[in-house]
C-alpha cells in the first residue's frame, strides 16, 4: 500500500482542507515546514514520505474561480513523481492537455461530475490506467452534481462505473477530511470485500499509525494523507517501520 500526500491548492497556497468547508480554509500549519508554496510543501512531504505519488486537487479549478496550471507544470517539472490530478475535469480535451505534462493521472470526481456520458468519452479517449474516478461522500451518500450518481450509496456507484470500465476508485469521506476522526471502516471493508480485484485508495479521517496499518491489512491499494503528516501524527519513522513508500 502507498501513502499519497495531498496538496489542496487554493489562491496560490496549499491549505488545510477540513470537512469539505473550503470557504472556511486557511493557509497549511505544518511541522514539516513554515512555507505554503505548493512546491516547497511537496518537498517536504516527499522527504518525510518517500513517496511516489501526490494527489493534487485544484480547488481553484473546482470552484470555477481559476486554476493553478502554472504551478501543476512546475511541480510536474521538478518532482520525480507521479501527479494524480482532481481539477474539476469536465470535458475531454482538458484531460487530455494534462495528460502531456508526463507523469499525471487525471481524477474525475463525483462531486463536479455534471454529464454522466462524459464518463464515456474519458474512457474511450484516455489511457484507462491513467484514469481515477473519485467517489466523494458526505453522510453516506455520493456527493455528485450528475443526476445519475446524486445521493447514491458509495457501493453502488462503484458497481455502475465499474460496468463503464472504470478500475481506479479513489474513496473521499469528505466529511472526515482533515478531522482525524478516524477512516470510515464501513465503508472502506465492505468496498474491498465487494470488489476485490478494482484499485482502492482511501481518503479522510486517517490519524495514527495504526489507521494506516489497518488500511495496509485491508487490502486497500493506498491512502490519502495530509493533515496527519502536517501535524506529526504520522511520521517517516512510522511509515518505515511498516515498510511502505520503500
Amino acid at each position: 500500500m502507498h501513502i499519497i500526500p495531498v496538496l489542496d491548492l487554493m489562491n496560490g497556497q496549499v491549505v488545510q482542507a477540513i470537512r469539505g468547508e473550503r470557504d472556511t480554509y486557511q493557509p497549511i500549519e505544518s511541522v514539516l515546514t513554515p512555507e505554503t508554496h505548493p512546491l516547497s510543501v511537496a518537498r517536504a512531504l516527499q522527504a518525510e514520505t518517500g513517496c511516489h505519488e501526490f494527489y493534487i486537487a485544484d480547488l481553484d479549478a473546482i470552484r470555477g474561480k481559476g486554476d493553478h496550471w502554472d504551478i501543476i507544470r512546475q511541480l510536474a517539472a521538478e518532482l520525480n513523481v507521479d501527479l494524480w490530478i482532481d481539477a474539476g475535469v469536465t470535458q475531454t480535451a482538458s484531460a487530455l492537455v494534462a495528460l502531456k505534462l508526463g507523469s499525471v493521472h487525471i481524477i474525475v470526481g463525483s462531486e463536479t461530475l455534471q454529464d454522466f456520458e462524459f464518463l464515456l468519452k474519458m474512457g474511450d479517449d484516455s489511457p484507462s490506467e491513467r484514469l481515477l474516478f473519485s467517489i466523494d461522500v458526505v453522510n453516506g451518500r455520493v456527493l455528485s452534481r450528475s443526476s445519475v450518481l446524486k445521493d447514491l450509496d458509495p457501493l453502488a456507484a462503484m458497481e455502475l462505473l465499474s460496468r463503464r470500465g472504470w478500475s481506479r476508485f479513489i474513496l473521499l469521506t469528505l466529511d472526515r477530511v482533515g478531522t482525524g476522526a478516524g477512516p470510515d471502516w464501513p465503508l472502506l471493508k465492505s468496498a474491498r470485500h465487494r470488489f476485490p480485484d478494482l484499485s482502492l485508495i482511501a481518503g479522510g479521517g486517517a490519524r495514527t499509525p495504526h489507521d494506516i496499518k489497518a488500511m495496509a491489512a485491508s487490502g486497500l491499494n493506498g491512502a490519502l494523507v495530509a493533515t496527519a503528516l502536517h501535524r506529526g501524527w504520522i511520521t517517516r519513522q512510522d511509515l518505515e517501520a511498516m515498510h511502505l513508500n520503500q
